[in-house]
């Protein structure tokens, strides 16, 4: 909102709430409200398109199977009496785990948002948690007004500018670097995902239904294979060109091949594409130990605090 400027009659408009219908207008109303709110704001405030992508479609096979009603049970917007969405509530999980996501000019419906997230979903849990920024003040105060404790910092948000990473990355001469677009070896790249993060879940099923999403590229889908044909590293770059920014996820490297620099170097180069494709920011999120060293040593030129809250129920 801008300084100086009387929004108290949006707090007087009629705001209806739902759940969400699986329909492709909620879906790309919420894909939409992520776009316009990024470009609002020098810092992040929601999630970038890639997280809700993956939310929607990498998670739906498995979702799925577990309950057919898992979408419309983890997701409930919020839209004013002309049918504009300005707000959505969001769980990857379906458990304990949720968070807000909110039209900038409308964060007075948080509150109601947040009592809606305690009385009926929370329903029947013994907690609930979320992570958001540590700047976003105004949120921490809503989240403590209704009894959330805070965990501490559990992660970060680096943010990179693309112009900085434009020379050639060297690697050895016999290893190379390719898209999935080039080779389609579904194999070697679900495999060293499966590997990288231990989940058995990753299979082919689960990679040709993320390929479906809207914001996924085969293009962007990065790698850096070893003579023999093995995936050692790769990154997934989701663009967002409207507001020319990526977010990057997933990275990782295969567990055969970790600490040869082959992570950075996959990184760099989708930097250095990214750049020459007219995109001047990139962000990932980094929560373990090892993520976090890789992430502060590709020099971030911001370094955002993420919080955990907790509520007890």
């Amino acid at each position: 909102m801008e300084k100086g400027c009387d929004y108290s009659f949006m707090r007087k408009m009629k705001i209806q709430h739902t759940h969400y219908s699986g329909y492709k207008k909620d879906f790309f109303d919420m894909r939409n409200l992520l776009i316009e709110s990024y470009g609002k704001h020098d810092k992040p405030l929601n999630w970038l398109i890639g997280r809700f992508d993956n939310w929607r479609f990498a998670a739906f096979t498995a979702m799925i199977k577990k309950d057919p009603h898992f979408y419309q049970n983890n997701a409930h917007l919020w839209r004013t009496e002309n049918n504009d969405l300005i707000g959505f509530f969001i769980s990857e999980n379906g458990k304990e785990y949720f968070e807000l996501q909110v039209h900038s000019e409308y964060r007075f419906l948080e509150e109601e948002m947040l009592k809606w997230t305690i009385k009926k979903w929370a329903k029947g849990k013994n907690q609930i948690v979320t992570i958001f920024y540590k700047y976003d003040t105004a949120r921490i105060k809503l989240f403590e007004k209704y009894n959330f404790e805070c965990q501490g910092v559990v992660g970060f948000d680096y943010e990179y500018d693309t112009k900085n990473y434009t020379k050639d990355v060297d690697i050895n001469s016999n290893f190379h670097i390719e898209t999935f677009s080039e080779s389609y070896d579904y194999k070697n790249r679900i495999e060293t995902e499966r590997l990288t993060f231990s989940r058995d879940s990753l299979n082919r099923e689960w990679f040709e239904t993320k390929a479906l999403a809207p914001g996924y590229s085969s293009d962007w889908d990065l790698a850096i294979v070893s003579p023999h044909g093995q995936v050692v590293a790769f990154c997934l770059a989701w663009l967002d060109k409207k507001n020319k920014v990526a977010e990057i996820d997933p990275v990782g490297s295969h567990p055969d091949y970790r600490k040869r620099g082959f992570a950075k170097a996959v990184l760099t180069e989708c930097f250095v594409r990214l750049h020459k494709n007219g995109i001047t920011k990139a962000h990932i999120q980094g929560f373990s130990e090892s993520a976090k060293k890789l992430y502060d040593s590709l020099m971030p030129v911001e370094k955002y605090e993420l919080l955990k809250y907790r509520l007890k129920l």
